[in-house]
C-alpha cells in the first residue's frame, strides 16, 4: 500500500440521504480567493474537487465540492464523512474519512485537483475505500499526489511560487 492510499471500513447503506452527491457531480467551482466577486478568467485559477473539509484553515464543508482558487500552495483537509448514490437514487455508500489525512498541493493554474474515494471489493454491508489525490494538467496527464508525512512538507510547499 502507498502513502497515498487507505484502507477503511466504511458502512453501505442502500437507501441514503438526499445530501450525499449523486455520481461524480462536483458542481460549480466556489471562489476561495481574495475578491471573489471579480470574474476571473480560468486560465488564472486552479480547480479543487472532492471530499473537502477545509482549505488552508478555512471551513468549506457547506460550499460544496468544488473550489476555484488561485496558484500557490494550498493545505488541504478531509471532510469528515462522504458518499454517493448509485444511478438512480438507490444503493451507494457513506464512508467515514480520516481527520488526519492532510495534502499541501502545489497549485498551478489551469490544473485540476481532485481527491477521489473509491469503494473497493464490497463484500456486505461494511469494505474498505481507497484515498487518492490527483494533479491533472490541460494536456490530459495525471500526477498522483501523497498526503503529507509532517508539518515540514506543510513549511515548504508554502515557500514555493508557481
Amino acid at each position: 500500500m502507498t502513502r497515498s492510499t487507505s484502507a477503511l471500513s466504511i458502512a453501505v447503506a442502500l437507501l441514503l440521504p438526499a445530501c450525499i452527491v449523486h455520481g461524480d457531480s462536483v458542481g460549480e467551482a466556489h471562489p476561495l480567493y481574495p475578491d471573489p466577486e471579480e470574474t476571473r478568467a480560468p486560465r488564472e485559477l486552479a480547480r479543487l474537487s472532492g471530499p473537502i473539509g477545509s482549505v488552508d484553515g478555512q471551513d468549506v464543508k457547506g460550499l460544496g465540492r468544488s473550489f476555484a482558487l488561485l496558484p500557490g500552495c494550498h493545505v488541504v483537509q478531509l471532510a469528515e464523512k462522504t458518499g454517493q448514490l448509485n444511478n438512480g437514487g438507490v444503493g451507494g455508500y457513506v464512508a467515514m474519512l480520516p481527520q488526519h489525512t492532510v495534502w499541501a498541493f502545489r497549485m498551478e493554474a489551469q490544473h485540476a485537483y481532485e481527491i477521489e474515494v473509491e469503494l473497493e471489493n464490497r463484500n456486505g454491508p461494511t469494505g474498505p475505500i481507497a484515498i487518492h489525490a490527483w494533479d491533472r494538467n490541460q494536456q490530459g496527464g495525471a500526477t498522483e499526489v501523497a498526503p503529507i508525512r509532517d508539518t515540514q512538507e506543510v513549511a515548504d510547499c508554502r515557500k514555493w511560487t508557481p
